[in-house]
């Protein structure tokens, strides 16, 4: 697979396919059956993380989430709100991610997750 994006308007309905997609991408990349409901619910949480964000600056920009194999399975979800701007949540969205991710790298306008390939979690 290499890499392949989807970009979703910044709608809650949209949550739910970028969630099958990315899973339907990580079974297809091999990764062990025990990781897919982390990796359900860790690209739940941060596409409906950045819907909120573009929904509370007035964006309706699309958000991308791309994914990728090279090296594990890595996500990486894109979004266009002001970097600066808290989250709606007050981080609990991110908090639980990094609790089920082994690999979570947050920066301005972006969230990369990030699986080994043997599908270890985090220690």
């Amino acid at each position: 697979m290499a890499s392949a994006s989807l970009t979703i308007p910044p709608s809650v309905e949209h949550v739910r396919t970028a969630r099958l997609v990315v899973v339907a991408a990580a079974r297809r990349t091999g990764l062990p059956a025990e990781a897919l409901d982390d990796v359900r619910l860790a690209v739940g949480e941060i596409v409906a993380r950045a819907v909120l964000r573009h929904g509370a600056a007035g964006i309706s920009d699309a958000i991308e989430v791309v994914v990728s194999d090279e090296g594990g399975f890595a996500v990486e979800v894109l979004e266009r709100s002001d970097p600066d701007r808290p989250d709606e949540d007050e981080g609990v969205a991110l908090a639980l991610v990094r609790a089920l991710v082994a690999d979570v790298d947050a920066g301005p306008g972006r969230v990369r997750l990030g699986w080994p390939a043997s599908g270890e979690g985090p220690a």
